[in-house]
């Protein structure tokens, strides 16, 4: 049977005004043939679901640094010191996203997520109407790693100078939009991001790290619950009981099933038998946790204070959040709030420790009063010192209190100045 003769991409042409190009290089209009990553960009004059921009000011402009441990201009494929795993999942948010976290926060483990910001029809991940708003700010908020996978899932070895700029940068204003903040580590779709291309000195200056891996579960091939065996076993046997000579970073994608609901606990009860301890690729690597982001508060995003005009007066008091962001980023408060009372540091509402203790912004929320003279907080948010009233011994990410008030288990927060009265510190 011979196939249908292609009407569009490369060769035949880019597709009619209004109509995208699909993969198979026939033109329409219905998702099946605009959706990315499969839509051919370059054939769709602009038609694509992955062309379309995020709101607010472009982060193209915003200072970039090259501070930190982890190694620029290369791909990274494994930690810095044996004994340690990152687990990493690919391609989401997704509906199985918020499974993944909950087998993560049932033993206690942090991973890092490869965000894509339109991909698999989803829509864009700083739609405040989708769920993917609320999936990123927890997976902060429970002490994940958040990194970048490209905007709508490109090739950017293939891409052309501009799609690459805006698969990048279209990424970090979505990450602006939702957190006030955008990553510094980067995983290109495909695990390719060649120097003759022109795409790894590009991201370089952009000031990413390129994270690849060393293990791949190929569970994108085994999304049944006959298959994901074979997942299994291809972690299973790449990871050495060797724990003292080995390290390893390892992919996998929380847009699947059976990753989510078998491979997850797994991949993580292996490890734990195996004495390997399971963190973010930015600890793996020994980066520390300040360097992991670029602040981006500086510029407009794309999300306005409700009821506010552009060129109206702010308002005498601040305004009730609508989707538990809060504080001196958007100028919403937490009082009587769904999420909770309290304004965090990092500008989410919501009632624990890690909201209403250290860093706590009294100005758009209640918090919890601190007397001078009383006893250190356990850090439930990672800030530590005099400032915050917190001590990292007996924090979940790390017993070490950094000269920068971060805590932390490696030697990048236990070194030169670290803070010995607000946590302990085995490096010293």
């Amino acid at each position: 049977m011979l196939s249908k003769r292609a009407s569009c991409g490369k060769g035949a042409g880019p597709c009619p005004k209004g109509q995208c190009c699909s993969e198979s290089g026939q033109c329409g209009t219905t998702s099946a043939y605009c959706t990315s990553p499969e839509c051919q960009m370059a054939y769709s004059n602009g038609n694509c679901d992955g062309s379309k921009k995020p709101k607010g000011e472009t982060t193209a402009n915003i200072p970039r640094s090259t501070t930190g441990n982890a190694l620029y201009n290369t791909y990274i494929i494994t930690c810095t010191n044996p004994g340690i795993v990152a687990l990493t999942f690919d391609d989401g948010p997704y509906k199985y996203t918020n499974q993944v976290l909950d087998v993560l926060k049932k033993h206690n483990i942090k991973a890092t997520f490869f965000i894509t910001g339109n991909n698999l029809g989803k829509g864009q991940i700083d739609d405040h109407s989708k769920p993917w708003p609320k999936i990123l700010r927890r997976m902060h908020s429970e002490g994940h790693q958040l990194a970048s996978h490209s905007w709508s899932h490109q090739d950017l070895s293939a891409a052309s100078n501009e799609l690459r700029k805006q698969q990048i940068i279209y990424n970090e204003m979505a990450f602006r939009n939702v957190l006030g903040f955008f990553p510094k580590y980067l995983r290109p779709p495909y695990g390719t991001c060649s120097r003759d291309s022109g795409c790894l000195d590009y991201v370089t200056k952009l000031g990413y790290h390129v994270v690849n891996w060393n293990i791949d579960t190929k569970d994108y091939l085994n999304d049944s619950p006959s298959k994901i065996q074979t997942s299994k076993n291809t972690f299973s046997d790449s990871v050495s009981t060797d724990s003292k000579s080995n390290s390893y970073i390892e992919l996998s994608h929380d847009i699947h099933e059976q990753t989510a609901y078998n491979l997850t606990e797994f991949m993580v009860k292996t490890l734990k038998a195996r004495g390997y301890r399971a963190v973010p690729v930015g600890e793996c690597l020994g980066d520390a946790r300040e360097n992991w982001y670029v602040d981006a508060k500086g510029t407009k995003s794309g999300r306005s204070i409700q009821g506010r005009g552009s060129n109206d007066p702010p308002p005498t008091s601040p305004a009730t959040t609508k989707d538990g962001t809060c504080g001196a980023k958007n100028g919403l408060k937490c009082t009587v709030s769904k999420w909770g009372n309290c304004c965090s540091y990092y500008n989410f509402c919501g009632s624990t420790s890690g909201y209403c203790d250290g860093g706590c912004q009294s100005k758009y929320g209640e918090c919890n009063k601190i007397k001078p003279d009383s006893k250190l907080i356990v850090s439930d948010n990672g800030l530590c010192g005099e400032k915050y009233h917190q001590t990292c011994t007996g924090s979940r990410y790390g017993n070490c209190c950094s000269k920068y008030g971060n805590c932390g288990k490696t030697s990048e927060y236990c070194g030169s100045g670290y803070q010995s009265g607000f946590g302990t510190c085995p490096y010293s």
